[in-house]
């Protein structure tokens, strides 16, 4: 099947291997304890324990709606108070682990969003400077600046606070 996959580049090989390692990083500066809830969120997200959940739920009302027409002392009668209480306990942890995972998750997202913004600054101001160079290069010595305002345009540097203000500044108005 290794003969199936499509063949990278040298250069996107390296960038696999970096966003890999990034991961790696990432999951290694993970506490045991953070480690575990993440564990077990996994789990209680799967649908196996969906499935055995179901069964539980089911199962303990059967069994006790049936024990109670045959007057059977049992555990808990319906309403089931015993298993609103087993039901919502669970619902509470299940919760508190989503938030902890889900609040990892966004100072990751915002490590990655971060990185993003300083590589396509960084990316800006390398094609503007070789932007600046081919108009250099292509321009006739007699020509005018203006001979291609589009290029001259392109060749400008962006304004990063610039941008910023725009942006904050429209979704204000949304």
């Amino acid at each position: 099947m290794a003969s199936d996959a499509p063949s990278l580049t040298p250069s996107a090989q390296e960038n696999l291997a970096l966003v890999k390692e990034f991961d790696l990083q990432q999951n290694a500066e993970v506490s045991r304890v953070q480690a575990a809830i993440e564990s077990i969120s996994a789990f209680f997200g799967s649908p196996t324990y969906f499935a055995f959940a179901f069964l539980f739920i089911v199962l303990w009302a059967l069994v006790n709606a049936w024990g109670d027409r045959h007057g059977w002392a049992h555990v808990d009668k319906p309403p089931f108070f015993w298993l609103q209480g087993i039901v919502s306990s669970n619902a509470l942890l299940l919760t508190v682990a989503v938030l902890i995972r889900q609040n990892r998750m966004a100072v990751l997202a915002e490590h990655r969003a971060h990185l993003d913004l300083q590589i396509n600054l960084l990316t800006e101001q390398k094609v503007t400077k070789v932007l600046q160079l081919v108009q250099a290069l292509t321009r006739p010595e007699n020509a005018s600046p203006a001979h291609d305002e589009e290029a001259a345009e392109l060749a400008q540097p962006a304004d990063p606070e610039a941008l910023l203000v725009a942006i904050k500044q429209s979704t204000r108005r949304s």
